[in-house]
């Protein structure tokens, strides 16, 4: 059974989760500072979003469309996200084997993935918050 029921929920989770890290300066200070625009797409439930760190000042979270153009493109089941922000997933195994898919250059969005662990510790609360649920 999915983690995520629809597409409304994983959009308040992950709108959510971006925003939490956009207010934690430990963790969104080297993303504003690549200045990368990157979208996710997420499959069953669909959505996507796109956080625009292209001015370096301020993170700009959008779900659904974006006329801005990303960088770096990242497509995935929701659930893979979920495991992802469980901690559960080795990015590159899984870019590899096929269960993520990048567009763009995936070494610079690799290079971020350190700045990114804080915001595990996060997820569960953001979950239980948004969903009223526990993981």
């Amino acid at each position: 059974m999915p983690f995520f029921n629809d597409s409304d929920e994983l959009g308040t989770v992950m709108k959510e989760l971006w925003v939490t890290i956009a207010d934690d300066s430990k963790i969104s200070s080297p993303l504003l500072d690549s200045k990368l625009i990157v979208r996710f797409h997420y499959k069953e439930p669909d959505g996507q979003i796109t956080i625009d760190c292209s001015d370096g000042e301020n993170m700009v979270i959008e779900w659904g469309d974006c006329v801005k153009q990303p960088v770096v493109e990242m497509f995935m089941q929701a659930d893979v996200a979920h495991k992802f922000w469980m901690g559960q997933v080795n990015v590159p195994m899984y870019l590899l084997n096929g269960k993520m898919v990048a567009k763009g250059p995936v070494n610079k969005a690799l290079a971020l993935l350190p700045a990114i662990k804080p915001a595990f510790k996060k997820y569960p609360s953001v979950v239980r918050t948004t969903l009223n649920r526990d993981l």
